[in-house]
C-alpha cells in the first residue's frame, strides 16, 4: 500500500458501533506497544466541521473540498491524531445523525485512506479500528479482527459509556448506522473473509481482550 513500511506489522480492527473495538484496541496498544488509530475519529472531524461551516453533507464536491481544506490545514497526516477536538464535539447527537452521510462519500473515504497510508508507514506496528480496516484501508494486514454485538447489547453499552440520550432513542441510532454502514455502495461494513470473528455479546472486555492476545501472538506480533 502507498505510504506503508513493507515491515509494518497491522492489526485491523473492524465492526459496528459499540462492539468494543476502542476497549480492546487500547488495550491490545498497551501490551504489544502498538501505536493506535481510530480511523472513524476523521470522519467525525468531517462531520463537524461541515455543521460548524454550514456544509452540507450531501454536497458531496463541498464536503470532500472542505476535507482538502483541512488536510491543508493540518499538514497532512496531522488531521488522523489532531487533539483540536474534544469527545463532547465528535459525540454530539449532530455529529453522530450526520457522520454517516460523510463516510459513504467515494472520493472522501479514498483521501482519508490515503492519510492513513501515510500514517502507517511512519509507525513500526500498529492497530487501527474502523470499518473497513480489514477489507479495503489494509487488506493485507497480519491480524485482523470484526467485532460483533447484539443491537440491544450495544446500545446499552453506549449509553452507559456516553451517560446521555434514552436507551430506545440510542437503540434506534445503533440500529441507523448498522443499516446504513452496512448497506452503503462504498466500501460497506462486512467482515473481511480471513478475519477472526468474535461476537461480544456475552462476553467480558477481560475474555475478549484475551483471546484477541492470543491471535496477535499466533501471527507473530510480539512485544519489542
Amino acid at each position: 500500500m502507498p505510504g506503508e513500511r513493507p515491515n509494518t506489522i497491522i492489526v485491523a480492527v473492524d465492526g459496528p458501533a459499540a462492539a468494543g473495538k476502542t476497549t480492546t484496541c487500547l488495550e491490545l496498544a498497551k501490551k504489544f506497544d502498538l501505536e493506535y488509530l481510530e480511523s472513524g475519529r476523521t470522519y467525525r472531524i468531517l462531520a463537524f466541521e461541515a455543521l460548524e461551516r454550514g456544509v452540507a453533507v450531501d454536497n458531496q464536491p463541498a464536503v470532500v473540498e472542505l476535507c482538502d481544506d483541512l488536510i491543508e490545514e493540518s499538514r497532512r497526516s496531522s488531521l488522523l491524531a489532531t487533539d483540536r477536538y474534544t469527545g463532547q464535539d465528535l459525540r454530539s447527537n449532530s455529529v453522530t445523525t450526520t457522520v454517516s452521510a460523510v463516510a459513504k462519500i467515494g472520493e472522501l473515504r479514498d483521501k482519508v485512506t490515503d492519510l492513513i497510508h501515510e500514517w502507517a508507514g511512519s509507525q513500526t506496528k500498529c492497530v487501527v479500528e474502523g470499518r473497513d480496516i480489514g477489507t479495503v484501508v489494509f487488506p493485507a494486514a497480519q491480524v485482523k479482527f470484526y467485532l460483533t454485538a447484539e443491537p440491544e447489547v450495544r446500545a446499552r453499552r453506549r449509553v452507559s459509556q456516553e451517560k446521555q440520550g434514552r436507551y430506545e432513542d440510542v437503540l434506534k441510532d445503533v440500529l441507523r448506522r448498522d443499516e446504513a454502514d452496512m448497506s452503503r455502495a462504498v466500501a460497506p461494513l462486512v467482515p473481511a473473509e480471513d478475519a477472526v470473528e468474535i461476537d461480544t455479546t456475552s462476553l467480558t472486555i477481560g475474555q475478549v481482550v484475551e483471546r484477541m492476545v492470543s491471535v496477535c501472538r499466533q501471527r507473530g506480533v510480539t512485544i519489542s
